[in-house]
């Protein structure tokens, strides 16, 4: 079972989250795809996920947003129960990711993270620097990947992309949390896409890094992931 969440989205409805799953369904066999709208949130088809959303400043990672992605992938894990879960998250979809590996961290087996703002605090000083906006000094109740990165299952495959041109989640955001769980053993793997920049989710790097990813946790579980109906 793979499961995707979308970024931010400062500036429109999201919806590239829907596309992509598409893809994966499309493309790759015995497997069951879905989109999260994540809390708060409304997508282009005016569907609506309960929740806050914030103010697309970081400020919607908090402890109550991860602990709703969870529950909402336990309980797609009861209706189909998968041999293996994935979790693929782009930008603010990917910290989310982050923080529930740390904080839940037997949720899934395999996480694709994408543009992540991973250090929370240098990567708000970043958006500060960059748009001199002070709605970046307002202070955030979210949670930071690389603050919950000693709680990470070494179990879990951890797959990161990032564009080397992305100016809004520069490399080193990724390569410093990654570097946090390799310290510790874990399974991670870091690939920095040159010339791409930071809406990298519908690239075919990215749908590449999915299918190795899966490929990956199929290996380790043992077998096809098959989900029973």
């Amino acid at each position: 079972m793979i499961l995707v969440l979308h970024g931010d989205s400062p500036f429109g409805p999201p919806s590239y989250q829907y596309a992509f799953a598409r893809q994966a369904a499309e493309k790759m066999d015995d497997v069951v795809v879905a989109a999260l709208l994540r809390p708060g949130y409304q997508d282009d088809a005016g569907d609506r996920s309960e929740g806050v959303r914030g103010k697309t400043t970081g400020d919607n990672y908090t402890p109550e947003v991860v602990d709703a992605v969870a529950q909402a992938i336990e309980q797609l894990k009861e209706k189909f129960h998968p041999v293996v879960t994935i979790l693929a998250g782009h930008s603010g979809g990917a910290a989310i990711a982050g923080n529930m590996l740390g904080r839940w961290p037997a949720a899934v087996d395999g996480a694709l993270m994408l543009s992540c703002p991973c250090n929370l605090v240098e990567w708000r000083r970043h958006m500060l620097k960059m748009q001199m906006n002070p709605i970046w000094l307002e202070p955030v109740k979210s949670l930071s990947p690389i603050e919950l990165a000693p709680k990470v299952r070494q179990k879990v495959i951890v797959r990161m992309l990032v564009g080397g041109d992305d100016p809004v989640a520069p490399p080193e955001l990724t390569q410093e949390y990654a570097a946090a769980l390799h310290k510790r053993g874990d399974d991670v793997a870091v690939t920095v896409a040159p010339g791409l920049k930071h809406d990298i989710l519908l690239e075919p790097v990215a749908f590449d890094a999915l299918r190795n990813l899966v490929e990956a946790a199929q290996n380790r579980a043992g077998g096809v992931a098959r989900p029973s109906h």
